[in-house]
């Protein structure tokens, strides 16, 4: 089901979803390395009004490499990017009458057609996944994390960290530096992106961020130079509403 697909707009608007979706098809005229500004925010609105937020404002790019992280990866090609992208890893929304999903991006580039697809299940769940960001800033050398509830973690800026602290939850610590977290990033998935075309190829790292399992881990402690931010993004695939 297409819900979006516009060239020359920087955003989309609010757009409205009353089908029980459960992933979001993702496409654009543009490879993964090409993405800067553009944000995207989902809730759901529900008829009581307790309304359930996925994530607002986050990276696409980071919505897309905590999607394909550990499973199919972002495939790229002569006219772009594609990549599915899950909201409800049990199935689609359930969605009662009145109620719906709400999508809305900003920050797009006016060249670029951004085009998006709601995937239909035939099953559906109360559970959602989100994304919630966490920000070192520039001046901070030393944040603490409670992340028991979030089952992955992308690190962008990870050359800013001097050691990440991971305490986990059978009471051991283990100490990483950032050449570890890369190598840890590609080992828990080596082919993040699949170009297709007359010479097909794969590559292990998504631009920008770096991609770590929070399976069994209850806090992440991150020591940091004091030349840049460190930006997390966790995701939660448990989140029940």
């Amino acid at each position: 089901m297409e819900i979006y697909n516009e060239t020359a707009k920087t955003k989309t608007g609010e757009l409205r979803v009353t089908r029980s979706i459960g992933a979001l098809l993702v496409k654009m005229t543009q490879p993964f390395s090409a993405l800067t500004n553009e944000t995207v925010t989902i809730f759901l609105e529900r008829a009581n009004g307790d309304n359930t937020e996925l994530m607002t404002d986050m990276p696409l790019s980071a919505l897309i490499a905590a999607s394909t992280a550990g499973s199919p990866a972002v495939f790229e090609d002569a006219a772009g990017l594609t990549a599915l992208c899950e909201i409800c890893e049990e199935g689609g929304i359930a969605l009662m009458e009145n109620e719906s999903i709400k999508i809305k991006m900003d920050g797009l580039k006016a060249a670029v057609t951004y085009q998006l697809n709601g995937i239909e299940y035939p099953s559906t769940a109360n559970t959602v996944v989100s994304l919630d960001r966490k920000t070192i800033l520039t001046e901070e050398s030393q944040r603490r994390f409670d992340v028991t509830d979030a089952e992955l973690m992308l690190i962008e800026g990870v050359d800013e960290i001097l050691e990440m602290n991971v305490a986990f939850a059978n009471g051991t610590t283990c100490k990483y530096i950032p050449e570890e977290l890369k190598i840890l990033s590609r080992d828990f998935d080596p082919v993040k992106v699949i170009t297709i075309g007359v010479t097909p190829s794969t590559a292990y790292d998504l631009t920008g961020l770096v991609t770590f399992p929070l399976i069994a881990v209850l806090n992440v402690d991150i020591k940091k130079k004091v030349t840049g931010a460190v930006k997390l993004y966790l995701k939660n695939d448990k989140k029940q509403f």
